[in-house]
């Protein structure tokens, strides 16, 4: 008997969302990426609905609080990335869930959006490449040029496309070429932000973050900085750049410079996380849209859906 996608029963695409960051249901990941999608769904006039998986990437695949039947069933994934742990991909707890993700759903769900590090795992487990430990942090928006010119899932965006990433690690472009990864938005210096299996749709890989909202980078400097205060880490935070306008960039910069002489969590409470927002320089999420509409599009048509 053949297989019947939840979403062709309910009229809707059916989305599934593995959220690897946290075990807690209707965390951040979850809820950006979500708002990306249906605002997406909503410009391409197609319904879409939601399984959530929140994961515990420590336990096995078996117990980890994926529901696989159910993920099996969808039209689509979408695989968030998680905080680094180990130096080494091939030691990350989440890694045997990525592997998991990746044997399960081959040949049955027509696309996986892999995102930050469960995009360095996937492409670990498919193509045998390794991550590359970046000197620091890369936290910032970079702009990519579409590199496969007239691919669907790019379709209507701009020559420059900026993006936000916020990552430790790196797997350079020319070794995606080499593994017959296809990137499709990269920018200077070999670093990239999406690419795919050949095929164009069945894996895609991101590297940036196009669901963070604006103020989302500026929210993780907060949290860095609070982290750094309570010993969690050995370096001050560097703020994002290019992010900030020059007014709110020396805003933040001179109350982190006092941050780092007083060393008192009681500055904590006063970061200057209004007017530092309304000097944020790009806007990404035209893009996200145009991007996400694309592959919902695609997807449909993947799955013989009718699309607008």
């Amino acid at each position: 008997m053949p297989h019947t996608r939840h979403g062709a029963e309910r009229g809707a695409l059916r989305i599934g969302l593995v959220d690897l960051m946290s075990a807690v249901p209707n965390r951040p990941a979850q809820k950006m990426f979500r708002s990306a999608v249906e605002s997406a769904a909503a410009e391409a006039g197609l319904p879409v609905a939601f399984d959530y998986h929140a994961v515990d990437p420590f336990c096995s695949p078996e117990h980890c609080g994926i529901d696989w039947r159910l993920l099996v069933a969808a039209d689509a994934l979408i695989v968030t990335g998680s905080e680094p742990t180990r130096l080494d991909i091939e030691s990350e707890p989440a890694l045997a869930v990525v592997r998991r993700i990746i044997e399960e759903t081959a040949d049955r769900v027509p696309s996986t959006l892999f995102s930050c590090q469960s995009a360095h795992a996937a492409l670990y487990v498919r193509y045998g490449l390794r991550r590359r430990r970046l000197p620091d942090k890369y936290t910032g928006v970079a702009e990519h040029r579409v590199s496969v010119p007239g691919h669907p899932l790019t379709a209507g965006l701009p020559d420059s496309v900026p993006v936000p990433h916020s990552r430790w690690n790196n797997v350079p472009t020319a070794e995606l070429h080499r593994a017959g990864v296809v990137p499709l938005l990269e920018a200077d210096g070999g670093d990239w932000h999406l690419a795919a299996s050949a095929d164009g749709l069945r894996q895609l890989f991101c590297q940036g973050h196009p669901e963070y909202r604006r103020d989302t980078l500026l929210r993780e400097y907060q949290r860095d900085l609070r982290r750094h205060l309570a010993g969690e880490t050995d370096d001050f935070p560097e703020l994002p750049e290019p992010y900030l306008d020059g007014a709110a960039r020396e805003l933040v910069l001179r109350y982190a410079e006092k941050l780092r002489e007083q060393r008192d969590a009681a500055l904590l409470s006063s970061f200057p996380a209004e007017s530092a927002a309304a000097g944020i320089l790009a806007d990404w999420q035209p893009d996200t849209r145009g991007f996400f509409g694309n592959w919902l599009r695609a997807v449909a048509r993947s799955s013989a859906r009718p699309t607008t």
